[in-house]
């Protein structure tokens, strides 16, 4: 069997056991700000179907004057003469979105959509993709998803009141569970006498470009038209965007430095080692190339490890817990990168250059 090179970065890794292994697992560390991160986004992602179905549904509310609700009924005859867009009527009376819960334990207000009769949901389920048996649906239904109902722990049947949910005025009667995957409560309430409000959808247009679309036609009418779930959900979640991110930093600052007061310790008792190296003609490049190369492949350890953990631990909190109360946790997210990387380079660059300039500058004739 060749030997290892002792130039070589895993040379000194198989050498030096117990002083690599506790490298790698501090660099580990850093890889849970990935977890982390995945975490932060899974509140996020719980309110990913209200902001597909609000990018379809555009909601109109007429205001309080004689003058505005002339608009409103002088609007709603523009959108039926509109080839481009259909709409239903809905009540005035307010409702809400029940609460749900989260993979962090918080608390969540979710969207709500209100129908005046069972055939005007069954249209816009359809334009929405959402399927299931509505055939016990009437006045005071509610329809919520199987994720929602394990969520909250409601079964097909169930009548629910305040005493369930302070944002409910009234008793409700839970007549479809749907597998849309959403935390949405979706009404039925007939009140022909108020159909102040309604719903405009559109087969060619969704997003921006229907929003868009909708408030030209309103021109300058006095009708509220309603923002996206999307523009008004989003800037809530910014704080805890930039908390994660200023957590992430001190971490890796914190990380960087013990990290390196370790190394540093290891280091300083090859100097003389390096000054070998130096002395029978090594470059100064080669030796930082070295330093690098130990410090990468710990790195490199550290990541499979920490990775292959992470995806093994939300494989199975997803599947003994979370599931089961009708939640998900995400294996990858954009902001868990981010945090990650963030982490990462700051612990592993300033190694790489602190500890291979100072290895390339070690003198054998010193010693």
């Amino acid at each position: 069997m060749n030997k290892i090179n002792p130039f070589s970065a895993l040379y000194y890794m198989k050498e030096n056991r117990g002083r690599t292994a506790l490298c790698i697992f501090m660099m580990f560390l850093a890889t849970l700000m990935f977890l982390a991160g995945n975490y932060i986004h899974s509140e996020l992602y719980t309110f990913e179907k209200e902001f597909e179905y609000s990018d379809k549904l555009v909601l109109v509310n007429a205001q309080n004057t004689d003058e505005e609700f002339r608009d409103f009924l002088d609007f709603k005859e523009k959108v039926r003469a509109d080839e481009k867009l259909q709409y239903v009527d809905t009540t005035a009376y307010g409702f809400s979105g029940m609460q749900h819960g989260t993979v962090l334990n918080l608390e969540m207000g979710g969207w709500h959509y209100t129908f005046n009769s069972v055939s005007d949901m069954e249209k816009v389920f359809a334009h929405l993709g959402i399927e299931g048996d509505f055939s016990a649906c009437k006045h005071r239904s509610m329809i919520i998803s199987r994720d929602f109902a394990n969520n909250k722990g409601i079964k097909l049947g169930d009548v629910l009141d305040r005493g369930f949910d302070s944002s409910l005025d009234g008793a409700y009667t839970v007549d479809a569970i749907i597998d849309d995957g959403s935390y949405c409560t979706f009404y039925i309430y007939e009140d022909d006498a108020n159909l102040w409000r309604f719903y405009i959808y559109s087969d060619t247009m969704e997003g921006t470009e229907l929003y868009d679309y909708v408030k030209n036609l309103a021109g300058d009418r006095l009708v509220q038209i309603s923002e996206s779930d999307r523009e008004e959900i989003l800037p809530q979640f910014y704080v805890f965007y930039v908390l994660f991110y200023g957590i992430d930093f001190l971490i890796a600052v914190v990380l960087a430095v013990t990290i390196n007061s370790v190394v540093t310790g290891q280091y300083i008792k090859r100097t003389y080692e390096f000054g070998v190296y130096r002395a029978i003609g090594r470059s100064k490049r080669e030796v930082r190339r070295k330093v690098a190369a130990e410090v990468i492949a710990m790195n490199l350890i550290a990541c499979v490890i920490g990775f292959i953990s992470i995806f093994l631990y939300t494989y199975i909190v997803n599947e003994l817990v979370y599931k089961k109360e009708g939640l998900h946790l995400l294996y990858a997210s954009g902001i868990g990168v981010t945090g990650f990387i963030i982490c990462d380079v700051l612990i592993v660059i300033p190694l790489i250059l602190s500890k291979g300039v100072k290895m390339g500058r070690a003198d054998v004739t010193e010693f």
